[in-house]
């Protein structure tokens, strides 16, 4: 999940005038700005884009800690020459270098960063749906599982030998489905009306929720 801090600076990548933004856990909570608020993708595009704007610009930290202080500068110009000062200055700049974006590079990393973020998506998508669903409920699993083992002896080879102890153990706890309806009582009236349980209705709106984003993703990135 993006930080803040990373959704932020994007943002302003995404919309330089924008006013207003708030970030809650992950996502925009509030937006005030120029253009539409960005999609997920757009947004991962931007933060591909700033963080190798910052990768490349790293050659001016670079300088400045190795830069002398402002008054030593100023200390070697009066008490030397100009041009010595420009030299011991350019062995610096000639060390780091000024860099640029590469357009190939970005567009690269932009893509890479949309393929990333579907690819969590589909991840997420498909844990959800293995889920069990709450309206059929959840059968009870059973294993056979070694949980030692205990010498045995082999007549027809006349050698003590290792056998494995087991036990059947439940790996799958069994969960009775929820009951389709459930009564409620709505304004003055008092006679309880039945409707589907809310527990099944989140269910199912998740679920499809879910494979949607499974059918929407491209078969590269399933693949991955």
């Amino acid at each position: 999940m993006n930080t803040s801090k990373e959704i932020i600076k994007a943002a302003y990548i995404y919309d330089p005038d924008l006013k207003g933004i708030s970030v809650y856990n992950g996502e925009i909570t509030f937006w005030d700005g120029s253009l539409d608020q960005p999609t997920d993708e757009q947004l991962v595009q931007c933060i591909a884009e700033y963080k190798y704007d910052e990768e490349v610009k790293s050659y001016q930290q670079q300088r400045q800690s190795e830069y002398p202080q402002i008054g030593e500068q100023l200390d070697k110009i009066y008490h030397g020459t100009l041009a010595s000062w420009k030299a011991e200055i350019k062995t610096i700049k000639d060390k780091y270098p000024k860099a640029t974006m590469d357009a190939t590079e970005l567009q690269t990393r932009k893509d890479k960063a949309v393929f990333d973020l579907r690819k969590e998506k589909y991840d997420k998508a498909v844990a959800r749906l293995a889920q069990y669903q709450v309206a059929v409920g959840q059968s009870e699993v059973k294993e056979t599982k070694v949980v030692g083992t205990k010498p045995v002896f082999n007549e027809s080879t006349g050698q003590w030998e290792q056998q494995n102890i087991t036990e059947e153990q439940v790996t799958t706890i069994a969960i009775a489905p929820v009951d389709a309806t459930v009564d409620v009582v709505q304004g003055d009236d008092t006679t309880p009306t039945a409707i589907e349980n809310p527990l099944i209705t989140k269910d199912n709106q998740e679920r499809a929720a879910a494979q949607a984003i499974v059918d929407a993703t491209p078969q590269a990135v399933k693949d991955a």
